[in-house]
């Protein structure tokens, strides 16, 4: 049984390349907000931003409970807390045993089981308070299914059988003697309602019946006896503990799946605390390639500073490629990772850093950014850039998204533009979305006159950080390094 308000698998495969592009992005800082200082959280945004994204109608599944839960914010918080206790009684329950035997098995699971039906008619209360104020496909889905299968002639049938089974109760174990009269074909059977101890011969309750007391101090037999009790009990031990596993594996993923959809919220409270808009994107099929957003931020680097941050506009439907170009921070790198927290936000369903934000449902977001150089590594900086490309190339499909910041720039002008065309022109023709950030004038150069399919964007040395469309110019990298290096001031 799963709740569904993910619609999907809440243990989803991760994407190719999946900590290289949290790195790339500054993903911690989202997941921290979301988080609130709660590692299951945590840990669970983690997993369902990184993962594979779903298609664009599961996308909008999630965001119609998301909405649900921004109306109703209780909810997502009872449901998390009651699924949060049960998984804690099993903690517990695991903690309290030193010996692992049938019989501790078997009171283990009982008493699990036992809190379990309490807390399962706490969550058919919850189910039965927020029905009628929930209109999502997903939450009115779980509700019926705990109303149907949770209902209390369930419940107090499971506690009954419960109560049969605990230190209280009364177990019949049938048996046959086999070779070297052992016992063997140990079966449990319902128990006589006369009946007073644990082993008893089976037969109408009036029949005869014969005792054996153990004698004091007699070691073998009691040995033997606990190996009987052992062998009879550990079948039904083995079975209450799957039980109880079963229903433990309800709560643990209705714990997992509410915690996303409270990370949401939380994130988007900590982003409006702080003047930020945010919303939930309008995510399109793939075939319809479209991007385009309106008072696009990075929202990590939001999370860090108490004032708004400059956001972009960005209008690149139909478009394979986006390049970037201008001066030194100039907002260039900002706006790139804006963009890939915006796309990996939208296909977990989840709200974005925008005042709008509409794109294509992705089969991936990969990166390319460069890094610094690193003395311990055996090759050149030039060869771990081809590497890492390759493995790129190795993970991304059709509908994937490409963000390359700076790529190739540990070569020279000539090199480095052709190296990054060839790869521009694969990656489009394969149909993947490629954003480029660079400084390499004859790469930006060449694709503009080629008249690719492509929007250009260009960084001014005003320092506004607010990037307009315009044709590529030489590359000012020069000049800003000269710049620094002497003291210059800037025109």
């Amino acid at each position: 049984m799963r709740p569904g308000l993910l619609d999907g698998d809440t243990g989803p495969e991760p994407r190719p390349q999946a900590e290289s592009v949290a790195a790339d992005l500054g993903l911690a800082a989202v997941i921290e907000a979301m988080a609130g200082g709660d590692p299951v959280i945590a840990e669970t945004a983690r997993v369902v931003l990184l993962a594979m994204p779903p298609s664009a109608e599961h996308i909008a599944y999630r965001q119609q409970v998301l909405t649900d839960c921004v109306r109703e914010p209780g909810l997502a918080r009872e449901l998390y807390d009651l699924a949060g206790r049960a998984v804690e009684v099993h903690e517990n329950a695991s903690r309290a045993v030193f010996f692992a035997t049938p019989e501790t098995l078997l009171n283990q699971s009982i008493g699990t089981l036992t809190a379990f039906l309490q807390l399962l008619r706490e969550l058919r209360a919850l189910a039965e308070r927020y029905r009628t104020r929930v209109s999502s496909a997903g939450f009115q889905q779980f509700f019926t299914m705990v109303e149907t299968q949770f209902g209390e002639e369930y419940v107090s049938s499971a506690a009954a059988w419960l109560g049969g089974l605990g230190p209280g109760g009364t177990l019949l174990v049938s048996a046959r003697l086999g070779a070297g009269h052992q016992s063997e074909a140990l079966v449990m059977r319902r128990p006589h309602r006369s009946a007073r101890s644990l082993f008893r011969r089976a037969g109408r309750a009036s029949g005869p019946s014969a005792t054996y007391k153990i004698p004091y101090g007699d070691e073998a037999a009691h040995r033997a006896l606990s190996s009987l009790q052992d062998m009879s009990l550990a079948g039904l031990a083995d079975a209450v503990h799957r039980s109880a596993q079963h229903v433990l594996a309800f709560f643990t993923a209705l714990r997992t799946e509410t915690a996303f959809h409270l990370g949401s919220l939380n994130l988007r409270q900590a982003l409006q605390e702080r003047g930020a808009p945010v919303g939930l994107p309008d995510v399109r099929d793939a075939e319809s390639r479209v991007l385009h957003a309106r008072g696009l931020y990075d929202p990590g680097l939001q999370l860090r500073l108490d004032e708004p941050v400059v956001a972009n506009d960005l209008d690149a439907d139909g478009k394979s490629l986006i390049m970037v170009t201008g001066a030194n921070r100039g907002g260039k790198s900002t706006f790139l990772r804006s963009l890939g927290l915006a796309q990996l936000m939208a296909d977990a369903g989840t709200f974005v850093g925008a005042t709008a934000f509409t794109t294509s449902a992705r089969s991936g977001v990969f990166t390319h950014f460069t890094r610094d150089e690193d003395d311990s590594r055996t090759s050149g900086k030039f060869d771990e850039e081809l590497r890492r490309i390759s493995q790129v190339a190795d993970g991304i499909s059709p509908y994937g998204l490409l963000l390359c910041n700076e790529s190739f720039q540990s070569t020279n002008e000539r090199e480095g533009s052709g190296i990054a065309r060839r790869i521009v022109d694969a990656m489009t023709d394969a149909g993947v979305t490629v954003v480029f950030v660079t400084h390499l004038h004859e790469l930006a150069q060449g694709c503009y006159e080629d008249a690719l399919p492509a929007r250009f964007l260009r960084a001014d040395r005003d320092r506004s950080f607010r990037l307009h469309e315009a044709a590529p110019e030489a590359s000012s990298h020069g000049a800003d390094l000269w710049s620094r290096r002497h003291g210059l001031r800037e025109d």
